[in-house]
């Protein structure tokens, strides 16, 4: 794969056009438009006008004839500037809206295929954050920049050429701001880049900082233990390294700075009056309206080929940002979302791990020579201790990673070769660390399969009855309309950790799915109504297989198969009394969180 500067760039520019003429074709042709006849403009008012008059006024033209002239220039500029501002005040802002809209789209469509391996490698996520936070921004610029660099390039021969019919030695005094903006400038500009990409996660452990102090979930901890001057301390940490970065970089950007200016605006300028003047002055061989056209043509090309390096440079380090994105958006998903293949058919009758091993870093296994088979109607417990790989397993099982070795294998046939979305759908789950979405408690249950029939309304209302939960939303003025969070509201309501966890049950138990998935559903529950909810699990589990998992060994009891895993393998199987009879770690285990809560019930 080509890495090149140029090729890079040239690539870059050549995604933002294809997707900026994919998202608003309207956009591109007014965009090169505008600047073309900006630039069109520039010509005939900075350049044409004022060395067509000079020659009128020397051969002493009548003042109606040049009027004539300025008029129609006049009237020319005045329809270009109605098309800039209607370009500038409707065009752009609306456009920008869709440029926006589309390119976030890419990016949501996109974000929901990732493999969810992706977001624990921290190059790939700080890359990720690149991609999405800039792209909105980084996208019209570049396709702006684009355009621009395209017409002043026009513009920048039409002066150059205007120059050289006049003195062929004036036109070389060019060459100073091209050796200033594209050597010393552009130079510059790729440090800052270098500069802003060491600076990025020292930025992002103050902008965490920054954030866990507005958020209300942090603000209990914050009030109640020092862990403010922990993070004061990591957000001192962060500055004083950005600090430090700008520090080893400030001196040569001065540098390159003071160099792009004297080679920009003093050697042009001065050389070329100095070299005018001494036309005119000292060998005659110039005269004066030539002098005046020269310089004034020189100083607005001078402005044009700066204007010219700065879009150079916008798109150079856009780009930068935008290959970010370029990458994201072409990255292809070890699990793809739109994978086709054979559709699941019921009953669900047998889940099987053949042998599975499986870790999220090369070389190094969460779960090592999984093996179990479960039949239709089981319900399964997963038992031990935290890193036991308990969550992974069941991962593995929806499918949200695929093993390093062995099979698994559902109604016989391996998971791999269903379609991904139909197969998922077999699955009600609710995640250990799932989270609670700014929107009313039905959509929170129903999570996008709303379609406010009456059917609907009563799955929400079963689903709250099963959680154990109908009687807070039925407190709320607007029942299952209640918006939680107040992210966007401040009418919205803040559950606790506990009710919260049963709105992830509820949203579980109104999927109608042959498989259900409870991880550690009950871990902000009291354990009357922990008790409680795990009844309501193992009632909605009857027809279907289930599996949960639970640190409380007293909700287990009642499974038909429980497994004990430690340091990723299933150390003991069997049910809940087999193991107790074998008197092995899961009874030791069991026995103690057993004389625990005694100890407890004790001290009440």
């Amino acid at each position: 794969m080509k890495e090149g500067f140029l090729y890079r760039t040239f690539s870059s520019c050549k995604f933002a056009l294809k997707t900026g003429w994919r998202i608003s074709k309207k956009r591109v042709i007014f965009e090169f438009s505008h600047w073309a006849f900006t630039y069109v403009d520039w010509l005939i008012v900075s350049c044409v006008l004022i060395r067509f008059i000079l020659d009128m006024a020397m051969k002493r033209t009548s003042f109606e004839k040049m009027m004539v002239y300025v008029w129609s220039v006049v009237l020319l500029e005045a329809l270009l500037v109605i098309f800039q501002r209607y370009f500038e005040t409707y065009i752009k802002p609306v456009t920008d809206v869709k440029l926006y809209d589309g390119i976030n789209r890419m990016l949501y469509d996109k974000a929901c295929q990732v493999d969810l391996r992706c977001f624990e490698n921290s190059e790939f996520y700080n890359e990720y954050m690149m991609a999405v936070s800039q792209a909105h921004t980084k996208l019209p610029e570049t396709m702006e920049g684009v355009c621009q660099i395209m017409a002043r390039f026009v513009a920048m021969i039409g002066g150059m050429m205007i120059i050289y019919q006049i003195d062929r030695l004036a036109a070389l005094f060019i060459i100073f701001p091209i050796f200033g903006n594209f050597v010393f400038y552009g130079i510059l500009n790729s440090r800052i880049f270098r500069m802003e990409r060491e600076n990025i996660i020292f930025q992002r452990m103050a902008d965490y900082v920054n954030r866990t102090i507005h958020l209300g979930e942090y603000a209990k901890e914050i009030r109640m233990t020092n862990v403010f001057r922990l993070l004061k301390k990591q957000y001192d940490k962060a500055v004083a390294s950005i600090r430090k970065v700008i520090g080893r970089y400030s001196l040569g950007n001065m540098i390159l700075f003071w160099l792009f200016q004297y080679f920009t605006f003093t050697l042009l300028q001065e050389g070329a009056v100095l070299y005018a003047g001494y036309r005119v002055l000292v060998s005659g061989t110039m005269v004066f309206a030539q002098m005046a056209v020269i310089q004034t043509t020189m100083n607005s090309n001078t402005w044009t080929l700066i204007g010219f390096a700065d879009s150079v440079m916008v798109i150079v380090k856009n780009g930068l940002y935008l290959e970010q994105t370029q990458h994201f958006l072409e990255y292809e998903p070890a699990i793809p979302e739109d994978q086709e293949g054979l559709l699941p058919q019921l009953p669900i009758c047998s889940v099987e791990f053949e042998h599975v091993s499986f870790g999220y870093h090369k070389g190094s296994y969460i779960l090592k020579d999984i093996h179990f088979k479960i039949k239709e109607n089981q319900s399964i417990a997963l038992a031990g201790y935290n890193g036991a790989g308990k969550s992974t397993l069941m991962k593995l099982l929806m499918r949200l990673y695929d093993p390093d070795e062995g099979r698994i294998l559902v109604n016989g046939i391996d998971i791999r070769e269903y379609q991904v979305k139909a197969y998922r759908d077999l699955f009600a789950t609710a995640f250990q660390n799932g989270k609670i979405f700014a929107d009313t408690i039905e959509e929170n249950i129903l999570m996008g399969e709303h379609t406010e029939s009456a059917r609907d309304r009563e799955k929400v209302v079963q689903a709250l009855m099963l959680a154990d939960m109908d009687k807070e939303v039925e407190s709320q003025p607007m029942g299952e309309k209640t918006v939680l969070t107040r992210e966007f509201s401040k009418e919205g309501v803040v559950f606790s950790g506990g009710q919260n966890q049963k709105i992830l049950a509820a949203r579980a138990f109104a999927k109608d799915s042959p498989i259900a998935v409870f991880d550690e559903p009950s871990s902000a529950l009291d354990p009357l109504a922990e008790y409680q909810l795990f009844e309501n699990i193992r009632k909605y589990g009857r027809d279907r297989i289930l599996f949960f998992i639970s640190h409380r060994l007293s909700s287990v009891r009642d499974a038909d198969m429980v497994f004990y895993l430690k340091n990723g393998r299933i150390q003991e199987r069997g049910s809940h009394s087999e193991l107790m009879e074998r008197n092995g770690e899961y009874a030791s285990l069991y026995r103690l969180q057993a004389e625990n809560y005694q100890t407890q019930g004790g001290n009440r």
